[in-house]
């Protein structure tokens, strides 16, 4: 038996589901992709946004997630050299940046800590202010967001959240700020918590429950960037919530045939592109696998009887594997529909166990086909 080395092989993966071949637009058992989120976990994602639109950060100055200080060394820093100081941390502080509304920084849990709280502090110099951040803790949901630049109430016009009636008084509109505390004032009534977030505004329950807009005597909803009406996060539908079902099962059929051969010692550093508030497939899923025998990498290409597939070529085949087989089981499936009650609204039956088919993304005998979508690179210096 080969001796475990001291320093794992590491690989990274990246499993494209647009490109070459398109299996992200297949339907019914086949819809989905690939994911490794749960659709109640992309509910329960813990999300916020700066409010400053021209991000310029002075060399060196920091900011503090989860404890964790991030430095921005970059002379100054925009915001692409900010996400990435982020993200280059994010085995520490467990939070992802990303652009917001394409100017404005934000922030969420990384994959596989949704639902977590997220504390942002002040570092070194004026980092925190320069990202339009608010020192605190951000630790409730489901929260959903509003369009850019939203007119705002006039003086003196209302509007009911979860049936309970704000009336703006003329201090209260001046700017978006203004009418978030304003909505605060009431939280302990409508359960509800407005925050500024890029141009607009932030709504997010503090229960965990959905929650209802809904226009007043004078006052609409849209002044505040939102459409009047039941709001829950994402995903929306029962149906997008089934997909992103198949979409896991098929993770974790993927986890399982990378410890096929020899179980990994790490797996994880996940990200995504494309749609990631759950709503629809992801483009791209990528993570990071390494293996402290990596001799064991080993398998008979199916295609080639007598040919060994080894090191990154044996995991895009384990990977392509898992995919083009069909997987049924008894599921847990999260139901976001949504039902009116009196004044705000509820999930009558938030979760249900049924049978879901998660079928093959394509044909066992086109296992190259389904292979090209997959990249595979062995870490150098690791």
């Amino acid at each position: 038996m080969p001796t475990a080395n001291i320093v794992p092989t590491y690989y990274r993966v990246t499993w494209n589901g647009a490109s070459p071949t398109d299996y992200n637009a297949l339907l019914l058992d086949q819809s989905g992709g690939l994911d490794n989120t749960l659709p109640e976990k992309y509910n329960r994602l813990i999300k916020l946004a700066g409010t400053d639109g021209a991000v310029s950060v002075t060399q060196n100055h920091s900011i503090r997630i989860n404890d964790v200080e991030v430095v921005f060394t970059a002379n100054p820093s925009n915001l692409s050299d900010v996400i990435t100081a982020i993200n280059a941390l994010t085995t520490e502080h467990k939070v992802i940046a990303f652009a917001y509304d394409t100017n404005y920084l934000g922030l969420q849990n990384a994959w596989g800590r949704e639902g977590e709280p997220i504390w942002i502090a002040a570092g070194v110099g004026t980092a925190l202010t320069d990202l339009g951040l608010t020192a605190g803790v951000s630790d409730t949901w489901p929260s959903v967001f509003g369009s850019a630049s939203p007119t705002r109430p006039a003086a003196g016009e209302d509007i009911k959240f979860n049936g309970v009636t704000v009336t703006f008084g003329a201090g209260d509109v001046g700017t978006i700020a203004a009418v978030c505390a304003k909505i605060n004032t009431q939280t302990p009534q409508h359960e509800i918590v407005a925050a500024p977030a890029g141009a607009g505004i932030q709504l997010t329950s503090v229960t965990g429950k959905p929650f209802t807009l809904a226009n007043g005597v004078s006052g609409v909803v849209a002044d505040l960037g939102f459409s009047a009406g039941n709001q829950g996060g994402t995903p929306l539908t029962y149906t997008q919530s089934l997909s992103k079902e198949r979409a896991t099962m098929r993770w974790d059929a993927v986890v399982f045939e990378l410890g096929w051969l020899i179980s990994p010692v790490f797996l994880g550093e996940i990200t995504k592109t494309g749609n990631i508030i759950g709503t629809e497939p992801v483009t791209t899923l990528s993570w990071t696998v390494a293996y402290d025998r990596p001799s064991y990498l080993s398998t008979e290409d199916e295609l080639t009887p007598g040919v060994q597939l080894t090191g990154a070529n044996c995991i895009k085949r384990l990977i392509a594997r898992a995919l083009t087989q069909t997987y049924v089981g008894n599921q847990e499936i999260y139901d976001p529909t949504l039902t009116t009650t009196g004044n705000t609204c509820v999930r009558v039956n938030p979760s249900q166990i049924i049978q879901v088919t998660a079928a093959a993304l394509d044909a066992v005998a086109d296992i190259v086909t389904v292979e090209a979508n997959i990249t595979v690179t062995q870490i150098a210096n690791v």
